[in-house]
């Protein structure tokens, strides 16, 4: 055989397989959705099927059944409600369920349940009716009778648990597929966060279990929760004894008990309160990475390695110490030094730089400290297209954000009329109120219009004058101030 006749082959047979796996993943997803004139409820996700899943009995609904179930999933109060409060409306929506064996017939006929689930673990689906739960095997037979307040399998994503929680009244209890009571003594409450089962006992304390039903941490604490922004070290923050500490998924003490408080920063890290209020963060390693100097540490938004003015694997931090504020990176050497009173961590629409408040007196300065727009403002807003309003001493005007000036504030009133999509329809303007006559201007401050009419003016813009004087303490400046940090949870 030739090179070339070799290559045609290999690409035939490349061709084969893939037109192979192509209709194997066709065939799959392409079920149908109709069955002895029913309608096929929902498919089970791969995740949720037991491992021997042939011949499981398919859950159906009538055709005006399976309308209100897609217009109840449409709805938002359904998307924003817990798992029990969707099964409660769906029960109510009056929707009337059977399952069908491969054969079209009854396993369990409509109207005797009036929440009705696929099957999955153990070849088992969850059923309730009249808000009660319970469970039944691949027959149709009741294998865990109906006298739950809920029973459900947790999941996350496609990742499924593999036991059964069942709560009544003030007791959960744990089963395994077979229905075997995992025992795990006193369950009180639970919690299904990010794939994290979270207990709790009579007296409040939380513990944790896995998705195997195995208890990992003991109820021995006032706070457990884990924070999605530390994946640094994987753990969960703890409280005990009226002091935080971090904990593994089987109750190792990574740092001791001993801190006031302890909060997530995007990145990675978690930021220790230790008795004297002051803060740090620790390494992987457990060392200390920063030290125990400051009042107060916060993310940049630009931790995120977008920019290019850092090396690589440097975060940076907005950092509070003695009252004033400024940066470090995570080697805790000062970039901004610390000498103002504000900072927020970044610059929406503008360039790479900091919002910036000293003496009651507002500014922009770089990620390195350099000026961009001095420090001299009442107020500085947000760019827009390139041109920043401004306040000073009662007047407004107008900047670029390379600090160069459009309109002097000798203004009464500036709106700057900048869509924040350009549609092409409208020029973008500056709208300015001088001894009472508004004037438009373009973009680099030149007159284009002057004696607009008052009605002209409050038909437009109107709704921008009732949110009244702007301030750079607006939560959209996100400016981190002295005393910022919340001491406790």
């Amino acid at each position: 055989m030739s090179y070339r006749k070799f290559l045609n082959w290999i690409e035939k047979r490349t061709i084969l397989i893939v037109y192979f796996l192509f209709s194997i993943t066709i065939s799959a997803f392409c079920q149908v959705d109709k069955i002895a004139g029913y309608e096929i409820v929902k498919k089970s996700p791969l995740g949720y099927l037991p491992k021997d899943s042939k011949n499981l009995p398919i859950l159906v609904t009538t055709t005006e059944g399976q309308k209100s179930l897609a217009t109840l999933e449409d709805s938002i109060e359904y998307m924003n409600a817990k798992p029990k409060q969707r099964n409660s409306m769906i029960a109510q929506g009056g929707i009337e369920y059977a399952y069908l064996d491969n054969n079209h017939n009854f396993v369990v006929p409509l109207g005797v349940y009036d929440f009705a689930d696929n099957f999955g673990l153990g070849r088992k689906a969850i059923v309730a009716n009249k808000g009660k739960y319970g469970i039944i095997d691949e027959f149709g037979r009741l294998v865990l009778p109906l006298e739950y307040d809920f029973i459900e399998q947790p999941s996350i994503w496609s990742n499924y648990a593999n036991i059964f929680l069942a709560k009544k009244q003030d007791t959960v209890r744990i089963f395994d597929e077979n229905l075997n009571v995992i025992p795990t003594e006193g369950i009180a409450s639970y919690w299904d966060w990010d794939g994290n089962l979270f207990v709790a006992d009579k007296k409040n304390k939380v513990g944790l279990i896995d998705y195997n039903g195995k208890q990992t941490i003991p109820f021995l604490y006032d706070t457990l929760y884990k924070e999605h922004s530390v994946p640094r070290i994987s753990g969960f923050i703890a409280k005990k004894d009226g002091f935080y500490g971090f904990v593994s998924s089987n109750n190792e003490v990574i740092q001791p008990f001993k801190y006031n408080y302890i909060y997530a920063l995007k990145g990675g890290y978690a930021v220790y309160i230790d008795q004297n209020n002051k803060v740090g963060i620790y390494d992987e390693s457990g060392k200390i990475m920063i030290p125990f100097d400051y009042n107060a540490i916060y993310s940049t938004w630009y931790n995120n390695h977008s920019t290019k003015e850092f090396p690589a694997n440097t975060d940076i931090f907005i950092v509070e110490k003695d009252g004033k504020i400024g940066t470090i990176d995570n080697k805790n050497n000062v970039i901004i030094p610390i000498i103002y009173d504000g900072l927020s961590g970044w610059v929406e629409y503008g360039p790479e730089a900091h919002f910036v408040k000293n003496n009651d007196k507002y500014g922009i300065i770089s990620h390195k400290g350099d000026i961009i727009i001095p420090i001299e403002y009442d107020y500085v807003g947000l760019p827009q297209s390139g041109v920043i309003r401004v306040v000073k001493n009662g007047k407004y005007g107008v900047v670029s954000w390379k600090n160069k000036e459009i309109l002097p504030c000798i203004y009464d009133k500036i709106v700057l009329d900048i869509p924040w999509l350009d549609s092409g329809d409208e020029k973008p303007k500056i709208v300015a109120l001088q001894q009472n006559v508004w004037k438009y201007f373009d973009l680099n401050g030149k007159l284009l219009q002057s004696n607009v009419s008052l009605k002209v003016i409050n038909d437009k813009y109107d709704y921008i004058f009732k949110w009244g004087e702007p301030s750079n303490e607006n939560y959209d400046f996100d400016l981190k101030q002295k005393g910022g940090i919340i001491r406790e949870r």
